[in-house]
């Protein structure tokens, strides 16, 4: 049976990237065990230049175009989170950061625990209204997942640890021609972008 090695372009502020991987992990846990998987997390920054800790329902009314679309977007994002058992308490997240942080976090993070990092990450941020550009805050975050050298961990993301795996996921993102996020790359050779239910996944894995 033939392995398959997927590639997850992601943000941490992006509810459709937590549904989008929500989704596909389902669809893993339906593969037959001896299909060997390897997932690939890559770096990608819907607002690679934003200054830590601006507001968020100010930001995204700038992107959506007004205060009628960003409530009708808050209510998309409930809606859409009940089709995968995800919570979305967007009237508790204040800031929109910079993701950096949370995105070297994500290198530096032993292979076998990243999966649920970034699920804990996303909690932190879509259900507690936690700021993932705070170190301290993401720091706790890795603690919950295991990782509990807090002094050094804080040390080494303060001084700049795996932000060439970052930029690695950027670089590759622009050679590949993604523009948005969630996307997925199946055997280096088919492109997904979007949302994807758990069943169009299986279809994908299944043929490829």
């Amino acid at each position: 049976m033939k392995d398959l090695i997927l590639d997850v372009y992601i943000d941490t502020i992006c509810p459709w990237c937590r549904m989008g991987t929500t989704s596909m992990l389902v669809a893993l846990k339906q593969m037959p065990k001896e299909k060997k998987v390897t997932v690939r997390w890559h770096a990608f920054q819907i607002n690679p230049g934003i200054s830590p800790g601006e507001d968020y329902r100010k930001v995204m009314i700038g992107k959506l175009g007004g205060a009628a679309q960003f409530t009708a977007r808050m209510k998309q994002y409930d809606e859409y989170g009940a089709n995968y058992g995800l919570k979305f308490n967007m009237d508790l997240v204040k800031y929109t950061p910079n993701t950096t942080l949370s995105h070297q976090l994500i290198a530096i993070t032993p292979e076998d625990k990243q999966e649920q990092l970034i699920e804990k990450i996303y909690t932190a941020y879509f259900e507690e209204g936690t700021d993932i550009g705070n170190v301290d805050e993401l720091v706790k975050i890795a603690r919950a997942t295991g990782i509990t050298n807090d002094a050094e961990l804080k040390m080494r993301l303060t001084k700049g640890d795996g932000i060439e795996k970052v930029e690695s996921g950027q670089l590759s993102a622009q050679k590949l021609g993604i523009r948005g996020v969630p996307y997925f790359l199946i055997n280096e050779k088919i492109n997904i972008s979007g949302l994807q239910s758990p069943n169009e996944f299986i279809r994908l894995f299944e043929n490829n």
